[in-house]
């Protein structure tokens, strides 16, 4: 997926419904759309895996070649931008008629909010405009935060690793952390006291029925009043 369709649809998952309505064909387990831009120069072919994998193809109609151009950020000109223009708003518009808005940016991430909200009757505060992917979930009596989902570059828990990861931070007893740390999927918090909490990728690593598991404990510990004195 290049970098102006994944931020496109970074908060967006497809609805088969809407998808078919647009026009939408189905081709085994894929969706296929196709659209011709710039008075028919070019063929935009748009294929889809549910529920967001996107791959895109905009060929010359008259040279029958792949065009990639408008991807490039540094190829500029009257043409390349009015490629990119038909490119973006052909998207933009499929976004807006065929999907549907989510809180996060994988699965994983969206279905464990899901799973957060009918547990505990919370869902993610955004408390930050200029991180507008950070959603907190705070317990609505003690106000504390018990989870903090987040998307970062993964080179910030492996240093030679990169690329757009979801987390989710809790709060959890030392010796839990200790031994966590030991299984794939676990690391030390993100810009979080690593003594009392620790991060989980959210990229299907881990099964959901552990994660909240862990989320249960973290909750309690939202619930602990603080002591006096």
């Amino acid at each position: 997926m290049d970098a102006f369709t994944a931020k496109i649809f970074r908060n967006k998952v497809f609805v088969k419904d809407k998808m078919t309505k647009f026009g939408f064909k189905t081709a085994g387990q894929s969706f296929v759309y196709s659209q011709k831009l710039l008075d028919n120069q070019f063929k935009l072919q748009i294929f889809v895996s549910l529920p967001k994998n996107i791959e895109t193809k905009l060929i010359d109609t008259s040279s029958k070649d792949l065009y990639t151009l408008h991807l490039l950020n540094t190829a500029s000109g009257t043409f390349v931008g009015e490629v990119r223009e038909g490119y973006e708003n052909t998207l933009i518009q499929i976004a807006e008629n065929c999907c549907k808005d989510t809180f996060f940016m994988t699965a994983q991430a969206n279905r464990i909010t899901e799973m957060i909200k009918k547990r505990f009757n919370t869902t993610p505060e955004f408390l930050w405009k200029k991180f507008p992917g950070f959603g907190v979930f705070r317990n609505t009596e003690s106000q504390k935060w018990y989870g903090l989902i987040s998307n970062i570059d993964k080179s910030r828990l492996e240093k030679n690793n990169k690329g757009t990861v979801e987390i989710l931070n809790i709060k959890l007893d030392c010796a839990e952390i200790a031994d966590l740390h030991k299984c794939k999927g676990f690391y030390p918090a993100y810009h979080m006291n690593k003594k009392n909490w620790i991060t989980i990728l959210l990229d299907e690593t881990i099964k959901d029925e552990k994660i909240m598991e862990l989320i249960e404990k973290s909750y309690k510990f939202s619930e602990q009043k603080n002591k006096k004195g």
